[in-house]
C-alpha cells in the first residue's frame, strides 16, 4: 500500500512499508532459488543438485572421469527438468585446462575449452520428472539446429530414440561421453549404447550447455565455479 496524504500534503509512510520491503525480497530470493536450483557438496567429494546425487568420478568409454559441477535445467524458469553435471578425464585434459585452474572467477575461454577439446567428457543428466522419449530426443535436438546440419540432427535424435526408454521416468539417468570427436549416449548406467561420429557433433552439444547462450545458466555456473573449486588444486 502507498504511503498516506497527510493534512499537509506530505506523505505518510505506513509502518508495515519495511516489513513488506523485507518480505518482497525474500520472495525474490526463493523465486529465484527455486529457478536457478541449488547445489550443495555431498559426502566423499560428490555433490548434490535439487535432491539428485552425482558422485566424485565415474568411468565410461573406458575412462575414469572427475565431477566439475552442475545446475538444474528448468523450463520457463519455473519447472525442473533434469540436473546436469559435467565430468571430464582431468589427467588428459590437464596440459589445455590447467592455465584457468588459478582464475578469481571462470574465464570464457574455460568454457570454450571445455567445449572443444578432445578430452573425455560427459555430461550426466538426471530426470527430476517424467518426460517421453520423443519430447526429450526433440529438445536436445532443437538446441542443436543453429550449431549442426539438418541430417547431423536427425542422426542425433535417431541414436538418442535408441537409448532412451519410452517414458524417460524421473530418476533416469542419461549420458553423454566425447572423446576425440565421438559422440556415446547410455542410459541406466554409464555404457556407451549408441555412438555417433558427425563431424562437430561433440563441441556442438557441449556449447548447448556450455556457449554464450546456454539452456542452463546455472549447469553453466556451477561447472565453471566446480571446476576452479574441485580440479588442479
Amino acid at each position: 500500500m502507498a504511503g498516506a496524504k497527510g493534512t499537509h500534503g506530505e506523505t505518510i509512510e505506513s509502518p508495515y512499508a519495511p516489513w513488506r520491503n523485507v518480505l518482497l525480497v525474500g520472495l525474490v530470493a526463493m523465486a529465484l532459488r527455486y529457478s536457478m536450483g541449488t547445489s550443495e557438496a555431498a559426502s566423499g567429494g560428490g555433490l548434490t543438485i535439487d535432491g539428485a546425487a552425482f558422485p566424485p568420478e565415474l568411468k565410461m568409454g573406458g575412462v575414469r572421469q572427475q565431477l566439475t559441477g552442475g545446475g538444474t535445467r528448468t523450463k520457463y524458469n519455473v519447472a525442473k527438468v533434469y540436473a546436469v553435471a559435467l565430468y571430464l578425464d582431468s589427467r588428459g585434459a590437464a596440459s589445455s585446462l590447467k592455465p584457468f585452474a588459478a582464475s578469481a572467477k571462470p574465464p570464457a575461454k574455460l568454457y570454450d575449452t571445455l567445449a572443444t577439446g578432445q578430452f573425455a567428457k560427459t555430461l550426466f543428466l538426471q530426470f527430476h520428472r517424467s518426460v517421453a522419449a520423443p519430447a526429450v530426443a526433440e529438445a536436445l535436438a532443437d538446441s542443436l539446429t543453429k550449431r549442426l546440419p539438418a541430417a547431423a540432427i536427425e542422426k542425433f535424435r535417431a541414436a538418442l530414440m535408441t537409448v532412451c526408454p519410452a517414458e524417460v521416468a524421473r530418476g533416469t539417468k542419461l549420458y553423454f561421453m566425447c572423446k576425440s570427436g565421438v559422440l556415446s549416449m547410455g542410459t541406466g548406467s554409464a555404457t556407451a549404447q549408441a555412438t555417433l561420429k558427425e563431424k562437430g557433433a561433440c563441441a556442438a552439444l557441449f556449447d548447448v550447455y556450455l556457449g554464450k547462450s546456454p539452456i542452463s545458466p546455472a549447469a553453466k555456473e556451477g561447472i565453471g565455479m566446480g571446476f576452479l573449486e574441485r580440479l588442479y588444486k
